[in-house]
């Protein structure tokens, strides 16, 4: 159940900063398009920047990178949205975890917050820890009041399961809105905007990512994500929904290397949460960017098809 004592410390903003993640914009673009009109049909302004950069996550987490390196990449990213005055909305669990931890141990640190913007001070920026972190799924749950009013392509009778991902429910100590044994506000969007929810067995598993197992120990990372695919193709679901774009990737296209090793026949359709809420309000088919999706495709056309272009 939702910690609605979390949930009432969102703000219903007019405009908030949409931090773009290198692996939604490279390899799913729908899930920015998505994620910019949403908001705006929700009557929140989305405001972005050309000078963010990587959040840094995927560097640190594959011991890339110390997370020292990465900390003023973070002080950096933040700093763009407090220049404007505003919060931050990221549509990645990985960004919302590296933003949230770097930001929340600045904040606790002066020492650390000091050095780190004497590098920033070079660049003309400082960090000054004032712009929050919310995820874009939070936001939606905050707004579902304006979501619900704005549904304008229902999803009678399409069945969709969830995945929240590691890196939100784990990381997510003393900010994440939900329990994250049994978090249930994906379930409540996919009920708001007219979908069945349908459960499954591995739901709160790893998709199996891992960030550094699936470079580092591949063979291990693409035998779990079997068993989760292989746990989600039971509960036989027309969607797959998850809310981070790395989980979106390895649901999606190891479904694809998995039937060409002839190790099952997976057709499951992944969409981030962006995408089915773009869908619901009744956005442009082409802003849903389904053209990017590998696995599923004729069955997303179905549901398409059922739920009105």
């Amino acid at each position: 159940m939702p910690r609605l004592d979390k949930v009432a410390q969102i703000p219903k903003p007019e405009k908030i900063f949409v931090f773009k993640s290198c692996v939604a914009s490279n390899k799913y673009p729908g899930i920015e398009a998505c994620s910019f009109d949403s908001l705006r049909v929700l009557g929140v302004e989305p405001v972005d920047s050309d000078e963010q950069t990587c959040c840094g996550g995927f560097v640190t987490f594959a011991n890339v990178a110390a997370p020292t390196a990465s900390m003023p990449a973070v002080a950096r990213n933040l700093s763009l949205a407090e220049e404007k005055g505003l919060d931050t909305c990221v549509v990645c669990n990985g960004c919302w975890t590296f933003l949230n931890e770097f930001g929340h141990f600045m904040n606790h640190n002066e020492e650390v917050k000091a050095s780190v913007n004497m590098m920033l001070n070079m660049m003309g920026k400082e960090y000054k820890g004032t712009s929050n972190v919310y995820h874009i799924a939070e936001m939606y749950y905050r707004l579902k009041e304006e979501l619900a009013a704005n549904v304008k392509r229902p999803l009678t009778g399409i069945k969709v399961a969830t995945h929240y991902g590691c890196h939100y429910l784990g990381g997510g100590k003393y900010t994440a809105i939900d329990d994250a044994q049994m978090p249930s506000y994906l379930e409540e969007i996919i009920e708001i905007l007219g979908g069945e929810v349908v459960p499954y067995t591995a739901n709160r598993e790893c998709c199996g990512t891992g960030f550094t197992q699936i470079i580092n120990g591949k063979d291990l990372s693409i035998e779990h994500t079997k068993s989760k695919l292989d746990s989600v193709k039971e509960a036989d679901p027309d969607i797959l929904v998850v809310q981070c774009p790395y989980c979106h990737s390895q649901l999606d296209r190891i479904q694809q290397q998995l039937n060409f090793r002839d190790e099952g026949d997976f057709q499951t359709p992944v969409l981030h949460i962006a995408q089915l809420v773009g869908m619901g309000l009744g956005l442009d088919v082409a802003k849903l960017g389904f053209a990017a999706h590998v696995s599923g495709r004729a069955r997303l056309e179905n549901v398409l098809d059922r739920i009105g272009r």
